[in-house]
């Protein structure tokens, strides 16, 4: 990132994975809208950025639906992928634009206000299983932390599903869940806070039983340093963003 920073480029990017990221801690303080995108994969993203509760927000603006068509591709071609994310990007600027903007006087936005609304989330690449949350490609990074680790057990000790627990605890945030035992799971989390909320809410779940970990902290490290970073970067958004700036 250093050398995006004195490459002199003036592009400005967004990533979708950082944007719902800091939308879902924002609107977890919101009764109404705490269950909202419960996912961030670039699927379950389109799948609720389709969903009526966000479509029938009013003055939505108008995005070909039949994306196979408007492509001529199908899922996981960088093409057809390109166009899902920058679908994604538009539903969720106008949803996150409208929630902040919330007045009896609303009215329609032009493209500017959804930039004006993301510019807090741009340039910057998100990151799994990592000391940092993300990375900056025109500021500092933010300060490198250790990740949060919980223990997630069945409480009727039958298998657990690791799957089923992530999509449980995506509501508080990014998590990645690692088997320990057939009862079991690690849970990472990107900080303190996070963990500190997750324990408080999932105190009374009636299936899962959530604690600290207290275990050996150099196997989860080795795990996490071996994982693979996800970045999903925001091709489209770029691509849009360029061009309206």
């Amino acid at each position: 990132n250093s050398d995006y920073r004195s490459s002199g480029i003036n592009a400005e990017y967004g990533d979708t994975r950082h944007i719902i990221s800091n939308m879902k801690v924002e609107l977890r303080k919101d009764e109404k809208y705490k269950d909202f995108f419960r996912g961030t994969s670039l699927l379950s993203l389109f799948g609720e950025c389709n969903a009526h509760r966000v479509r029938s927000l009013l003055y939505q603006p108008k995005i070909e639906d039949n994306l196979e068509e408007a492509c001529g591709m199908r899922e996981h071609n960088a093409g057809y992928d390109s166009c899902l994310v920058g679908h994604v990007f538009i539903r969720l600027a106008h949803f996150y634009t409208m929630w902040k903007n919330n007045s009896p006087s609303v009215r329609p936005f032009h493209f500017q206000d959804y930039v004006r609304e993301f510019s807090e989330f741009k340039n910057c690449l998100n990151l799994i299983r990592s000391a940092l949350t993300h990375v900056s490609l025109t500021e500092p990074d933010p300060e490198n932390i250790r990740p949060q680790w919980l223990i997630v057990t069945n409480r009727c000790k039958s298998n657990i599903n690791t799957e089923h627990v992530k999509h449980i605890l995506s509501a508080f945030g990014d998590v990645n869940t690692r088997p320990i035992n057939n009862h079991s799971c690690l849970v990472a989390l990107p900080s303190v806070g996070m963990a500190a909320g997750l324990l408080v809410e999932m105190k009374n779940h009636p299936q899962y039983y959530v604690s600290r970990y207290e275990g050996d902290s150099g196997s989860v490290a080795l795990w996490l340093t071996a994982s693979i970073v996800g970045i999903s970067a925001l091709l489209f958004g770029a691509y849009v963003l360029r061009k309206h700036l």
